[in-house]
């Protein structure tokens, strides 16, 4: 008996071992003044049986940094006049969407707008946890925009190299809230700069329905410092 009681507090502590053993990551945005990332979007969407593509170009570049470690940073849409009022015109049920916006950003992942009523293009603040967290580890967030309200469910899948770049690998199941319009469904995968925090690849499905109107869209964003290729 007195083995046997033996071999199984061996038993769990090694579990334990194996648990806490696992390292933990502090996954947050790096803001330094001066820095600029460049990011390319492709979004395909399927509505009432008509498909189109649109592809956009952007920069987030930070401006100066506060002493709470937030950050002033300028968003500069580059695109054509034409793209970019059409681009308007799909994003005003949500918000305004100038050519260039001012925002505060946070290393937890938050984006304040400083300009009333702006949509939030690009904005990934939600695959950042509020705690280091291991792999396998889910956290969730969730999002008001307008009408729009949804709930992010996120896990970090593990550590992997993307362009020769060490990221963090984050699944995002994507729900709506009750009273969201429209209700929106999907999922995203999203490789985040280790070193840097900032997003590096994101590619997801979503589903939106508003009473008997829906569509779906597929996403494809990469991103990098100005100076390398994105």
């Amino acid at each position: 008996m007195v083995a046997r009681r033996a071999w199984v507090s061996l038993w769990l502590a090694a579990g334990a071992f194996c648990a806490c053993g696992k390292p933990e990551y502090t996954i947050q945005r790096t803001l330094r003044a001066g820095a600029q990332w460049r990011y390319t979007l492709e979004l395909q969407g399927e509505f009432q049986g008509r498909t189109d593509t649109l592809r956009l170009t952007y920069t987030d570049t930070v401006l100066s940094v506060q002493p709470d470690g937030s950050a002033m940073v300028e968003r500069a849409l580059l695109m054509p006049d034409p793209e970019l009022r059409q681009l308007r015109a799909i994003a005003a049920p949500l918000g305004a969407l100038n050519p260039k916006t001012r925002w505060r950003f946070f290393p937890d992942g938050k984006e304040q707008s400083l300009e009333p009523n702006a949509f939030a293009i690009g904005s990934f603040g939600y695959i950042y946890p509020d705690r280091p967290v291991r792999v396998g580890a889910q956290w969730g967030r969730l999002d008001n925009t307008g009408s729009l309200q949804v709930k992010y469910i996120c896990q970090l899948e593990g550590i992997e190299t993307l362009d020769g770049v060490r990221c963090y690998k984050i699944h995002t199941q994507i729900e709506p809230m009750p009273d969201s319009l429209p209700q929106t469904r999907g999922e995203m995968t999203l490789y985040v700069d280790a070193e840097h925090g900032w997003v590096r690849y994101s590619r997801g499905t979503l589903n939106m329905q508003a009473g008997e109107l829906a569509g779906t869209f597929e996403l494809q964003l990469r991103g990098a410092p100005v100076g390398e290729q994105p």
